[in-house]
């Protein structure tokens, strides 16, 4: 793993208490395509979590979620994977969490799942300008 890969914190349970504007996350996929992850300096990485960010907004439009009004951003930030399972044993738990990674383009080992995961759920807790900042922070003190 090179000192310009992200890695996500094991438990992101924790929210930063920000105010949840329009750029908290993207909402669509012109948004998702226009995000700038420029700060990875990684194109695998950032094409990873744009496909993750993508895959949540594609599963926002299948009509059995959108049937039942579920905003899938939302619901990732209430939701972790079953403790000691993580995302990448815990496939086929959750219904959402499954849509989600069964509608992402890249191929991906469980690894890379699991790190794709990670990254998306601390952008569904804390928001795209917090996944930045601390990617800057970790990247700064190495």
């Amino acid at each position: 793993m090179s000192a310009d890969t992200i890695v996500a914190p094991e438990s992101v349970a924790v929210a930063v208490p920000i105010e949840r504007s329009s750029e908290y996350w993207p909402r669509s996929l012109d948004e998702v395509r226009d995000c700038d992850l420029s700060y990875f300096n990684d194109d695998h990485s950032a094409d990873m979590v744009r496909d993750g960010m993508r895959a949540i907004i594609l599963t926002g439009e299948l009509p059995e979620i959108k049937a039942k009004e579920i905003n899938v951003w939302k619901y990732l930030s209430e939701y972790s994977p079953p403790s000691g399972r993580g995302f990448q044993f815990s496939s086929g738990d959750d219904n959402i969490v499954s849509l989600v990674q069964n509608n992402m383009l890249t191929g991906h080992s469980g690894y890379s799942m699991g790190w794709t995961m990670r990254n998306i759920e601390f952008i569904a807790k804390n928001g795209v300008a917090a996944h930045r900042d601390r990617f800057l922070e970790n990247k700064r003190r190495s």
